[in-house]
């Protein structure tokens, strides 16, 4: 799923699942499997062999001789949203991976995602464009469901709208900001840019803010979470989004975590 092609069948859900049950002890891979699809069910097809590779990917269980134990503290399963923070602190280790690499493309095409399709299926084609690479329809359906859970973006029918405001804001907060001190906002972007290279340019000397990771910061503004500034006199200049209607509509020189 994520060091390789994307599948449809590991979806997050799935992956949580399988590691509540391995929580409280190892347990063999065919009574795994069982329990997640008991032969009573005749199911035609299993899709369990993509989800444990998803968590196995993920470090998230291990398998030796044929048991699978959880390979992370029990903290992190402790529900879908401390799995996800965990899942964000590690998901720039596959960058060689087709989930990354889409991820990259989509948030490069800034706000031209807007006039294009509005079925992620049908975006394949220019994604394998983008990213040199085969992208098929199954692939890009993979793709909707984690993009959403990791919080770069809003699922609406089959429309990823790029919005990265909880990716930020889990990055931020693993990241160890002071509360209520103002950075530079190029301080910011060096400590967070380790982690979220998946939805930002990494070019040093681009002091751009694509559309998608503008429309988190000002969400995230919004919400009081952090407040964004331009303080006039200061060199350190970047430059988000231009949305007129915002108040902070185009360019920023620092800002302060709130909450």
């Amino acid at each position: 799923m994520f060091q390789e092609k994307m599948v449809t069948p590991a979806i997050p859900e799935r992956v949580y699942t399988l590691c509540k049950i391995v929580e409280k002890k190892p347990i063999s891979n065919s009574e795994l499997k069982e329990k997640l699809e008991p032969d009573y069910l005749n199911n035609a097809s299993s899709y369990y062999a993509d989800y444990r590779n998803a968590a196995e990917e993920l470090k998230l269980i291990s398998i030796s001789d044929n048991m699978i134990s959880l390979n992370v503290d029990t903290s992190v399963i402790k529900t879908t949203e401390h799995m996800r923070k965990y899942i964000n602190s590690i998901i720039c280790e596959f960058h060689n991976g087709q989930f990354y690499q889409v991820t990259r493309a989509y948030f490069d095409l800034d706000s031209n995602i807007l006039k294009g399709e509005k079925n992620v299926a049908n975006l394949a084609p220019l994604m394998s464009q983008k990213t040199n690479r085969p992208v098929d329809a199954m692939a890009m359906r993979a793709w909707r469901f984690w993009i959403s859970y990791l919080g770069m973006g809003y699922l609406q029918d089959m429309f990823i709208i790029p919005n990265a405001d909880t990716f930020i804001k889990d990055i931020i907060e693993f990241t160890g900001f002071e509360k209520n001190r103002r950075y530079s906002f190029g301080e910011f972007m060096g400590r967070i840019l380790p982690y979220s290279k998946i939805i930002i340019n990494s070019d040093p000397n681009n002091r751009s803010i694509n559309y998608g990771v503008s429309n988190a910061l000002r969400s995230l503004h919004d919400a009081g979470y952090i407040k964004l500034e331009h303080i006039l006199d200061q060199d350190d200049i970047w430059n988000l989004y231009p949305l007129k209607a915002h108040t902070v509509s185009g360019t920023v020189t620092n800002i302060t975590i709130c909450k």
